[in-house]
């Protein structure tokens, strides 16, 4: 007798313990697990994430979790879910982009939350409504020459005509002119890596590099671009006024915080912000068109 009492009470303490963690789990979202122990969901979704993804979003609706390689991973695939989270006062904006940024530039966290106010109000300061003006006259030369080079004849698909002309604009204009290269070879070899990086940056942003190959071995390929160009980066000047460019801005902002080896994991956030962007403008394009 002795000893079942205290069997007895262990059975329902491990009881009670469930049934607690059954009631939490109510008012989470469904979970993703695997069925191996840490690696969880790992092998599944690194597969094929995008499509591992759009099947759970079926599966569990719009908002689910999935547990791989000892992480939780919410995924949120509404607008309307989304539009909750930003505006939530529980949300702190660096706390809460500081792992995506790590995860998708190699930013330190130290150097991160030393470097944001700082280069934030930069930022603003250089491309806000009020300044961006500037730029204008210059990005307007630029998709002229881009055009030109286009000739008078031909086909292209609308995406890629896109990015034939807005990728070497926006780089010459932010980073220096003559850094978007001009032999086809490296054009496309640029355009590929830049492609692969931006479709797979949301989930790179999340998920470890090991699921993501060719995701991580773009982004290393474009790191180990910037960090070649940065010193003929640093030393341009313009023809015209000897302005300073945005990345130049941007750089001597690190320098002063002596970041100095984050400079390139800087200018890919830079350069992914910028060109992501091609994207929305092709659908506008197809609206006009429509219309």
């Amino acid at each position: 007798m002795e000893l079942i009492y205290p069997a007895g009470i262990i059975i329902l303490g491990c009881v009670a313990l469930l049934l607690f963690l059954q009631w939490k789990n109510l008012s989470r979202p469904p979970c993703i697990r695997g069925w191996i122990p840490w690696f969880g969901a790992g092998f599944e979704i690194g597969k094929a994430p995008l499509e591992f993804i759009e099947k759970a979003r079926i599966k569990y609706g719009p908002i689910f979790t999935v547990f791989a390689v000892g992480k939780r991973m919410t995924f949120v695939t509404e607008e309307e879910g989304i539009n909750v989270f930003l505006k939530s006062k529980e949300v702190n904006f660096k706390l809460a982009v500081q792992s995506p940024i790590y995860h998708t530039a190699s930013i330190p966290n130290n150097v991160f939350f030393t470097m944001h106010e700082k280069l934030h109000t930069m930022m603003k300061g250089k491309l806000g409504t009020s300044n961006v003006y500037r730029l204008t006259g210059q990005l307007t030369e630029e998709l002229h020459e881009q055009l030109e080079n286009l000739g008078l004849h031909g086909t292209m698909d609308l995406s890629n005509l896109v990015r034939h002309l807005l990728y070497p604009v926006t780089v010459n204009v932010l980073f220096k002119k003559g850094l978007f290269p001009t032999n086809a070879k490296k054009i496309s070899e640029f355009r590929q890596h830049f492609q692969v990086y931006d479709e797979g940056f949301e989930h790179g942003s999340q998920m470890p590099e090991c699921l993501l190959r060719n995701w991580s071995k773009s982004k290393t390929w474009l790191l180990a671009l910037l960090e070649k160009n940065m010193p003929d980066i640093k030393a341009y000047k313009s023809a015209k006024d000897h302005s300073m460019t945005v990345v130049q801005a941007m750089m001597n902002i690190i320098e002063m915080e002596k970041n100095e080896q984050n400079q390139p994991n800087y200018g890919l956030l830079l350069l992914w912000a910028a060109l992501s962007n091609a994207v929305p403008v092709k659908i506008r394009l197809k609206c006009l068109r429509m219309t």
